[in-house]
This record gives C-alpha cells, sequence and structure tokens, in this order.
C-alpha cells in the first residue's frame, strides 16, 4: 500500500505530465488564436478556415498570373499584363522553396488588392521571418496589435537567398482591425535643377501599397493632380518612394532607375517651382504636407536637392540628388 504522502506526489507528478503533454500537443498546431471578451465564435471559426486556406495558396505554388509564374515582375495597375488584373499569389519558386523576390512583391498590392485575390475581408498581415537568426525577411498588412481578435497560420519553409536557402517561417495572420493608413509624404524637392526637369519625390510609409488616384501637388499659385498615362492606376508599393516630374520623359531619361516616375496635369509643377522661394504642398482633401523653401535653404541649380532627415521628421536640408531612394 502506497503511504497517503506517496500517493498525493504521484498523482502530482501525474497531474504534471499530463499539464505538460497537453500543452506540447496545443504548441503543435500551427494556428493560435487570440480570446478576448466579446469575441463571435462563429467568426472566428470562419477566420481559422480562411487563415488556412491563405496560407495554404501563399505556400503551395509558385503562383500565376495570365499564364506566367514570374508575376513578382508585374505591377499592380500599369503595364499588361497586371496584378489587378487577377492572379494566384503564391511565393514559392519553382524547386519549392519560398522565393525572396516574390515575398518582397507584395508590397505591391493595396490593402484591399491583395485580400480580395486571397478572398477574404478580415485585416491580413502576412509576414516571413528566418528562424536563425530570428529576423524579418518581409512584411505586408495592418497592425495586429490593434486588434480585438487574431488568428495565426504559420508554415516552415526553406527560403531562397543569395546566400543560399535557409530555413524561414511564413507566418499569415487574420484579424478584426482598422485599414492601414497610407498617408504620403514629401520626401524630397528639386525645384531647380541644374539641367532637365523639377521633381518631387512622394513616399508611402505603410507596410501596404498606397493608391495615388485625388492626390495633388501644388504652389502658392496653382495646383495639379498626379497623373499616370491613359488606363493607370497609380500605386506606390509599401515603404516605397515615387517621383513626381513635370517631364515624366526627361527625368526617365536623366535617372532611368527610378521605377515609379509620375506626371501631373501640366508642363510644371503647380505654376512652376519658384527659384526664389516657393511652398510646396502634397494634399489629399483636407491633409497637406507642406514644405516652405528659399534659395537660401541651399539646392538653388547646383545639382542638389532639398531632402527630408527622415519620412515623419520636420528638418530638410541640401544634400545629393538621390530620387527614389529613401
Amino acid at each position: 500500500m502506497i503511504p497517503r504522502r506517496e500517493e498525493g506526489v504521484t498523482h502530482v507528478i501525474e497531474f504534471t505530465f499530463a499539464l505538460t503533454l497537453f500543452l506540447i500537443i496545443i504548441q503543435a498546431f500551427s494556428t493560435t488564436m487570440d480570446f478576448r471578451i466579446g469575441v463571435d465564435l462563429d467568426s472566428n471559426d470562419n477566420r481559422i478556415a480562411a487563415t488556412r486556406s491563405i496560407t495554404h495558396e501563399l505556400a503551395g505554388s509558385s503562383g500565376n498570373a495570365s499564364g506566367t509564374v514570374d508575376w513578382e515582375t508585374l505591377e499592380w495597375g500599369s503595364g499588361s499584363p497586371q496584378l489587378s488584373a487577377g492572379l494566384t499569389v503564391g511565393l514559392l519558386t519553382e524547386t519549392g522553396v519560398l522565393s525572396l523576390a516574390k515575398c518582397e512583391a507584395l508590397a505591391k498590392f493595396t490593402y484591399n488588392g491583395l485580400r480580395d485575390e486571397l478572398g477574404t475581408k478580415d485585416g491580413m498581415s502576412v509576414e516571413v521571418r528566418t528562424l536563425s537568426p530570428d529576423a524579418r525577411v518581409s512584411f505586408w498588412g495592418g497592425d495586429v496589435s490593434k486588434s480585438t481578435v487574431s488568428v495565426t497560420e504559420e508554415r516552415i519553409l526553406l527560403l531562397r537567398t543569395a546566400d543560399g536557402d535557409v530555413p524561414a517561417k511564413l507566418r499569415v495572420t487574420l484579424f478584426s482591425g482598422v485599414t492601414p493608413d497610407t498617408t504620403l509624404r514629401l520626401t524630397e524637392v528639386m525645384y531647380q535643377p541644374a539641367a532637365g526637369t523639377e521633381w518631387v519625390e512622394i513616399y508611402n510609409p505603410a507596410w501596404v501599397a498606397a493608391e495615388v488616384a485625388g492626390w495633388k501637388l501644388s504652389d502658392l499659385a496653382e495646383d495639379d493632380l498626379i497623373l499616370g498615362g491613359d488606363g493607370e492606376t497609380l500605386t506606390i508599393p509599401a515603404r516605397s518612394a515615387a517621383i513626381v516630374a513635370a517631364s515624366p520623359s526627361d527625368f526617365v531619361n536623366r535617372y532611368p532607375g527610378v521605377i515609379y516616375v509620375f506626371g501631373i496635369e501640366d508642363s510644371a509643377i503647380g505654376d512652376g517651382l519658384g527659384d526664389i522661394a516657393d511652398t510646396i504642398a502634397l494634399g489629399y482633401h483636407s491633409y497637406s504636407d507642406a514644405l516652405a523653401y528659399e534659395d537660401d535653404d541651399g539646392a538653388a541649380g547646383d545639382g542638389n536637392s532639398l531632402t527630408r532627415d527622415c519620412p515623419t521628421c520636420d528638418a530638410w536640408a541640401a544634400a545629393a540628388a538621390t530620387p527614389g531612394a529613401v
């Protein structure tokens, strides 16, 4: 007969073992949930199924857009074919490992665009991280930290990099939350070029692509809509910059490496940026991001531009022109 004290110890050990085994089983499932007060369980069940389905699509193929698996070379609203025309969004190479280029190309999708392609109306994020070291490779989507409930599906895969294939984690999260803020910022102004056209750099700080339709550039005398070619839907990829030039063709000839170059309604930004002084503003409805400058600030025909210290900084300074690189 086991003494009562030893029997109690045995029960504690058995309970501890059972609890540990239970936790291991729970952790073995790749889908995790964050529950808080007031969660609609039926809705969350739908999120679980949707998260698994989206992860399966992303990690199940190389994707396809109008017959090409190299969809990462396409743009959202320009060229032919376009990403906005519908596609299967797969992130694998033809050999079955994660493609770094495809993961990074998610940045070209607007928030509604990728969610529509993957069949969800929930808030969504897609992240790829290496396992050792634990480091972010790419991220697209909204801010899950402010959500009331979230569901995450993870898949361990090899990621192809310039240094070879490394273990990585694909993490897809669906959640209830707000749409990401895609407010654009002025980051560089070439108001008096030594040669060629005047131009302005605008930056999208969001983790999703920003639509440019309806945005304007203004000086003290006039405002102009930012325009693209006929039939184009202008977007700026996540964490990327675009150039608005008075003459896009002249700018492209001088800076052929810049990918996103837009035009305006006429042949001048505003009424033509002043060489002595002016105020340039980037606006959408009631929002305005403005820079008031004088030639004493520098960049007056010497090849330099006025450059913002950082996308959210107030300070500007004259520096060597670096269009498209923030």
